[in-house]
């Protein structure tokens, strides 16, 4: 069996009970960079414990990578083992969760699904952002603020979901997020529309940082949020 198992943003203590007992059954666990030591020693003390991870800008050829873990998942399979892909937050947002699944199916492998508790809703129960409301907004946004040639894809799309009054989330944006901002300005959003960075979400060094669309620059500027960061945007995502 191979399980996926999202492993939350952070804190042990928000794992799932499918994610313990997979950890404890495991025989090998392969985990990524975001992985803590807490977690990682709830794990079966003989599991085999393999790093896989990747870190913004460390080089990787992320095809590479991939393909290396799918290589372990044929090689694993074969010998009967008992393992674990140990993602942070939940494997189907922004975790290449998808990837991994179709690989199993085209090679028939035995694997399960484990769904974690990904950052961006995390974030908002731990600091009282209210994504979702009665009355105010009946949708929320994941995005990843990445960019390829120096644009933003589905930029429109964001733009329209901010103009309801309903919460953007970026995930793997800090750095992009001044090019956000005023990508964001130039297509109508106002400058006064409040930004709040979530930095090491559920961890005992997490942050919460506020400012505007408008101000971002010189916020960046003046503060450096650690990574990783969740970037909630929105006229509804203040604190309560």
């Amino acid at each position: 069996m191979i399980s996926i198992v999202g492993a939350g943003p952070g804190d042990p203590g928000l794992l799932t009970l499918a994610a313990n007992k997979r950890l404890s059954e495991a025989d090998v666990i392969l985990y990524d960079a975001l992985i803590g030591d807490e977690i990682l020693q709830k794990a079966n003390p003989s599991a085999e414990k393999i790093y896989v991870g990747k870190l913004y800008k460390d080089g990787q050829n992320q095809e590479e990578r991939q393909n290396e873990i799918h290589s372990q998942f044929l090689l694993l399979s074969n010998l009967n083992r008992k393992v674990v892909r140990l993602k942070a937050g939940d494997p189907m947002i922004f975790g290449r969760g998808a990837e991994e699944v179709r690989f199993c199916k085209q090679h028939n492998l035995n694997y399960e699904v484990i769904p974690g508790i990904t950052a961006g809703i995390a974030g908002a129960s731990l600091t009282d952002i209210p994504i979702t409301e009665r009355g105010k907004n009946g949708m929320v946004l994941f995005y990843t603020g990445q960019r390829k040639e120096e644009m933003f894809t589905d930029l429109d799309a964001v733009v329209s979901v901010l103009k309801t009054g309903s919460p953007v989330i970026v995930y793997m944006g800090l750095n992009n997020l001044p090019f956000l901002a005023t990508a964001l300005c130039v297509n109508g959003i106002e400058k006064s529309m409040p930004v709040q960075i979530l930095s090491e979400i559920s961890n005992p060094g997490q942050k919460h940082y506020s400012t505007n669309l408008g101000e971002v620059k010189s916020f960046l500027e003046k503060n450096s949020p650690e990574m990783p960061a969740t970037i909630f945007i929105g006229a509804n995502t203040e604190r309560i």
